[in-house]
């Protein structure tokens, strides 16, 4: 499928900003931390807090970018997003003590929310809507790319030029010249005619609305079940598997390859999601990712590791993509942000996963009961998406182009 020029170009100019945004908040944050520890005279404890205020600040602001987008437009709201970031990177830089961290840290949780999913969708999905599948594929998978590709350029960074406050430094610059360039890129498509505005009008669920249905939760519950994993794995894998005997070398192969799978399979299931639908695609990246944590849980061959990678970073994307379509596709475009950013409040659960499964580890010593546990959680969601029907409004209206 050839993809329109105007959509390609709203692609670029999101999708860029996208990347960076996910190398440089959780993808780095923790490259960088060891070197920021001593400087600024941290504890591991102290360290940890913001890494929990990126995340809880990116959970309870993804509202945000709905009232911007309703007060102003989405380019404005990715605008806002650049300056937060750069505010961000700015005060990371400077920082002269762990209070000014944690306001650096929490201030990336904010601009995550306010450059990210809510806003570029919203644009891209106003623009290509017959091959929506495909463009939010290849959005989340440069998403995934960023996440993949950054702690490389951390190290890089830091080494080239000197320390982890040139490498703040150097993030500022790259998103004061890169955001320029996208939000001068960036356009919202125009209403054509009568009948979009009908089409638009008659589809639209209000959050309300939304929010009285058993599908926007059993929804929300997917997305946060896999935020849960992501953060948890993010934290612990490393640790986990050195602890258990494998080596450094191949521990950090194999979280490599979960990245990679992240960026991939969101492009790849974007190709086939109009086929199979957006609930065989959620169940589809449930049942990968329950498998992941098992061979997480099990973890003492290469082939089993392998398995957990492709498992737990390919049910990410898949899940994170077709939670998004989902959205959109039952609840219709016009209140899309509002919906959205409320579904992702309920993401805020990640924050309990590493202090959850660190608390069990610490009186039992063992990291495996915990991965099970996820994987039943998971599977226990898969289960429960299985019976995902598309909602149908007061009169009988079902969503158009539903195929779920």
């Amino acid at each position: 499928m050839r993809l329109r020029w105007t959509t390609l170009k709203m692609l670029f100019a999101t999708g860029v900003l996208y990347l960076i945004m996910m190398g440089t908040t959780f993808s780095s944050l923790g490259v960088v931390l060891p070197h920021m520890i001593p400087s600024l005279g941290m504890n591991f404890g102290q360290a940890g807090i913001g890494f929990t205020l990126l995340t809880l600040a990116a959970g309870t602001s993804s509202m945000l970018p709905a009232v911007t987008i309703r007060r102003w437009n989405a380019r404005v709201t990715i605008l806002l997003g650049v300056l937060t970031l750069l505010l961000a990177y700015g005060t990371l830089a400077a920082s002269p003590t762990p209070l000014v961290y944690y306001i650096g840290a929490t201030l990336l949780g904010v601009g995550f929310s306010m450059i990210g999913a809510v806003p570029a969708l919203h644009i891209l999905g106003g623009w290509d809507q017959q091959r929506r599948s495909l463009v939010f594929g290849a959005y989340l998978a440069m998403g995934g790319l960023g996440g993949a590709l950054w702690p490389t350029v951390v190290e890089t960074t830091i080494a080239g030029f000197g320390g982890w406050r040139a490498y703040w430094w150097t993030m500022a610059g790259l998103i004061a010249i890169t955001g320029t360039i996208a939000v001068s890129i960036i356009r919202e498509r125009p209403v054509e005619s009568a009948a979009e505005i009908l089409e638009d009008e008659t589809n639209a669920w209000t959050l309300s609305e939304a929010l009285r249905t058993p599908q926007f939760y059993i929804i929300a519950s997917a997305i946060a079940a896999t935020y849960l994993i992501a953060s948890t794995v993010n934290a612990f894998t490393i640790s986990y598997l050195t602890l258990i005997g494998v080596s450094t070398t191949i521990a950090v192969i194999t979280f490599s390859i979960q990245s990679s799978c992240h960026a991939a399979f969101p492009l790849l299931m974007g190709g086939i999601a109009g086929r199979v639908g957006v609930k065989a695609l959620l169940v589809l990246g449930l049942v990968i990712q329950t498998i992941g944590m098992v061979g997480l849980a099990k973890g003492t061959s290469l082939p089993v590791l392998i398995v957990f990678a492709i498992g737990v970073g390919g049910g990410y994307g898949t899940i994170f993509l077709a939670t998004t379509l989902s959205l959109q596709e039952y609840f219709g475009r016009t209140n899309y942000p509002q919906i959205f950013g409320s579904n992702q409040l309920f993401t805020t659960v990640a924050v309990l996963g590493p202090a959850l499964v660190g608390r069990v580890a610490d009186l039992t010593g063992r990291f495996d009961l915990s991965f099970f546990g996820l994987a039943g959680i998971l599977a226990l969601t898969a289960a429960g998406t299985a019976m995902l029907r598309p909602p149908v409004r007061r009169g009988g209206l079902v969503p158009a182009n539903s195929t779920g």
